[in-house]
């Protein structure tokens, strides 16, 4: 890469990063500011703190990468892949300046992070369904008398999914 290119890339983390301090120097007060209210300001209030807590979250993470890229220039690695070694295209640099990996290997990564399993569980707070029957009545926990009548209790056999399909049937 040629030092126009590292020059350009320079004055570009080095106004990110100005940007992102002077944000976050902002943002400081906004939270102070959340603390008064009564009851229902103080709820909400708290809503938007975790929201603006997050956002800083992400601001204080996009900052790592951007000293990160800032260290490479003065390393003089900008530019390389941290997989291969390669370079990294100036077309990907331009289209994500903090890229630390070559399109190829950024590709072969995400390929392996889509081949992880992730383990289904219900990500709902209600009650789980048991289904402890062998006639395929499903009730709610705590039911101890379940009948099919019950309005707490669903028959899975009414229902049948066609895979192919993806349609219910009953």
């Amino acid at each position: 890469m040629n030092t126009t290119d590292l020059k350009h890339f320079e004055i570009l983390f080095g106004t990110m990063k100005e940007q992102l301090l002077a944000k976050a120097k902002l943002e400081g007060g906004d939270l102070e500011a959340l603390r008064n209210g009564d009851i229902i300001d103080q709820t909400t209030n708290e809503r938007d703190a975790q929201l603006l807590l997050k956002l800083q979250g992400r601001d204080r993470f996009f900052l790592k990468k951007v000293n990160h890229a800032l260290e490479k220039i003065a390393s003089g690695t900008f530019g390389e892949c941290e997989e291969c070694g390669e370079d990294i295209t100036m077309k990907r640099l331009l289209a994500r300046p903090i890229a630390t990996q070559c399109i190829h290997c950024k590709e072969e990564q995400e390929r392996e992070e889509g081949q992880v399993r992730y383990s289904k569980r219900s990500h709902t707070n209600g009650k789980g369904i048991l289904n402890t029957s062998s006639q395929n009545i499903v009730s709610f926990p705590g039911d101890n008398n379940a009948t099919e009548k019950d309005a707490n209790v669903v028959n899975l056999s009414k229902f049948t999914r066609n895979l192919e399909e993806g349609a219910l049937s009953s």
